[in-house]
């Protein structure tokens, strides 16, 4: 059965909604009380969603177990139709967790209610209701967390027989009757209303024939004007006053005789309210996006008009009821970092009192990015897929330069497993996306670390596989050309040299050449000498044979000779 329960809980959030997206908040009636110990009473606890449609809504309700505990939880007449998980409670925890579905079209409105919780009140002293977490999703079909508020509850429990404490009011005094004579005060114009301005100046209109008129000021509204003044005044501006309620009594003497008294009251109060500090019930530093935050205050004479609530020194303030809402009072939720928070507690005559106090949201751990494209082509989609919390919203911001592109939006399965298809085709560029978290408290967590991601125009990438497809055939042939270009280079340079030295070989071994054949001519003509020499006469063959080497020794020397200086001369 819970498996049904839970498969129509996504079913009603991302099939059966429309969308848009506004904000909600969590609550409790009533907002506060007073009981004795021992007695039992009932807080019912509400979503308001005036402006958005919602179909699911989650927390956890903590309360303080010494205070009270809880009876009985009751969903009669909740806006609920559906429970992934039935209410459940724990008094040694002090806590209470409801989970539950709205069908389509959801629910819109100020006051749904979504269980009633019964207490019995265990031991006197205040205490406190408060959202230690929720989360109310849109109607909108992807399940936005819409929750910017979280209210609390304050109850006041009083032993057995015991009156609890009246709450403190501020006496208003009665505005003064009778004003025959027409005063008026520019400096107080409201006889109802609280001044700052401790010297009121206050006119009349004199009836005519008026010969005497006598003033009064003071804090009885019965009293007798006796400061007379003759001739007759017709304004009157009085010195400083102390803070409190006066009034002002005119009489004006005729022929007639005196007039009735008239009066004109004016409130003053120049005095700021009281020091007060501000507290943090939970710490000044933790992960909870919304802390509740303490601070309260007094006025001696106007009272407390209201508080002005601001988050940094760069913000609009905001205003807020002197009780129901400042003590205790939940901040908006805000973006992990250190805040200055400063409170002004504003009396009814203008006067400002303000405190300030330091805390800090600490983040929660960042996305990691599992897989994402260094580059795609022009009119592909972008996907990027990660972990992170489960059930998470995951924000990823895509810029170029310092431009931001596109916010998308994507949330975790319940394994904490999150893929995000990016909605906008991205022109040809260069992009970073920057992811974060934010859970379903609110919290967030610090952005990731920038990641880079091209996006290639579709001419730059045919050129880009043209060049790829032709590159090594032309590559091939450059090379063939720088070879070619090499050898011819290194033939040039050297060919010069080689004949240079073949001439300088060539003149060496021709005279070589001469040494040898005059060594052979000498040799042979020795050997002729010592022929001739012999008393035997030489014979026609010898005589022939020995003409002849000589002449074929001479044809061999110029041939040889010849064949030398035509390398040479190459």
């Amino acid at each position: 059965m819970d498996t049904i329960y839970k498969i129509t809980f996504v079913f009603a959030l991302f099939v059966l909604a429309p969308f848009s997206a506004q904000a909600a908040s969590l609550n409790f009636s009533p907002p506060s009380g007073s009981y004795s110990v021992g007695s039992t009473f009932s807080v019912n606890v509400n979503v308001e969603s005036s402006d958005q449609a919602m179909n699911a809504a989650s927390g956890v309700v903590s309360f303080p177990w010494d205070k009270f505990e809880v009876v009985s939880i009751s969903k009669q007449g909740s806006i609920f139709s559906l429970w992934p998980a039935e209410p459940s409670f724990s008094n040694s925890q002090g806590t209470v967790s409801f989970e539950g579905i709205v069908l389509n079209p959801g629910y819109t409105g100020a006051s749904g209610k979504i269980l009633t919780i019964t207490f019995r009140a265990r031991s006197a002293g205040q205490a406190n209701l408060s959202f230690s977490s929720g989360s109310v999703l849109a109607n909108d079909g992807t399940g936005m967390n819409i929750l910017n508020g979280l209210r609390m509850a304050v109850f006041t429990l009083t032993a057995a027989g015991e009156r609890p404490p009246l709450a403190p009011q501020t006496e208003t005094p009665p505005v003064a009757t009778g004003n025959t004579l027409g005063i008026t005060s520019a400096t107080h114009p409201d006889q109802g209303k609280w001044y700052a301005d401790n010297t009121p100046e206050f006119s009349w209109k004199l009836p005519e024939g008026t010969l005497e008129v006598r003033t009064l000021i003071g804090k009885s509204p019965v009293g007798n004007p006796s400061v007379s003044y003759i001739p007759p005044i017709s304004k009157k501006k009085i010195d400083e006053l102390p803070d409190g309620t006066y009034y002002f009594s005119l009489q004006a003497r005729t022929s007639a005789g005196w007039s009735a008294v008239s009066r004109y009251r004016v409130n003053i109060d120049t005095t700021p309210p009281k020091p007060f500090s501000i507290s943090f019930p939970h710490g000044n530093k933790g992960l909870e996006p919304q802390p509740v935050v303490f601070f309260n205050t007094t006025d001696n004479e106007s009272g407390i008009s209201h508080y002005e609530i601001k988050i940094g020194s760069d913000t609009k303030p905001v205003k807020t009821a002197p009780l129901a809402e400042s003590n205790p009072y939940v901040l908006p939720s805000q973006i992990p970092g250190a805040y200055t928070l400063f409170v002004s507690a504003i009396d009814n005559a203008g006067n400002i009192r303000s405190g300030s106090a330091e805390f800090t949201i600490e983040g929660i751990d960042a996305p990691v990015i599992t897989h994402y494209p260094e580059a795609i082509e022009e009119g592909d989609i972008l996907k990027v897929r990660g972990t992170t919390y489960p059930d998470s919203d995951v924000i990823v911001s895509i810029r170029e330069g310092n431009s931001l592109m596109s916010e998308e939006f994507t949330r975790s399965n319940s394994l904490g497993d999150f893929a995000l298809v990016a909605t906008k085709r991205l022109d040809p560029g260069v992009y970073t996306i920057i992811l974060h978290v934010k859970d379903d408290r609110g919290a967030q967590s610090a952005e990731t670390s920038p990641l880079t991601i091209t996006v290639r125009s579709e001419f730059v990438t045919g050129l880009i596989g043209f060049t790829l497809k032709y590159l090594s055939v032309a590559i091939l042939i450059l090379l063939a050309l720088g070879a070619l270009v090499w050898i011819g280079a290194r033939l040039w340079f050297r060919i010069p040299r080689t004949i240079s030295r073949m001439r300088r070989e060539a003149r060496e071994a021709e005279k070589t050449s001469e040494r040898a054949f005059k060594v052979l001519r000498d040799g042979v003509q020795k050997h002729v000498a010592r022929l001739k020499k012999v008393n035997r006469k030489l014979t026609d063959e010898e005589a022939e044979f020995l003409e002849q080497f000589e002449q074929k020794l001479e044809e061999a020397e110029e041939v040889v000779t010849k064949e030398i200086r035509d390398i040479s001369n190459s």
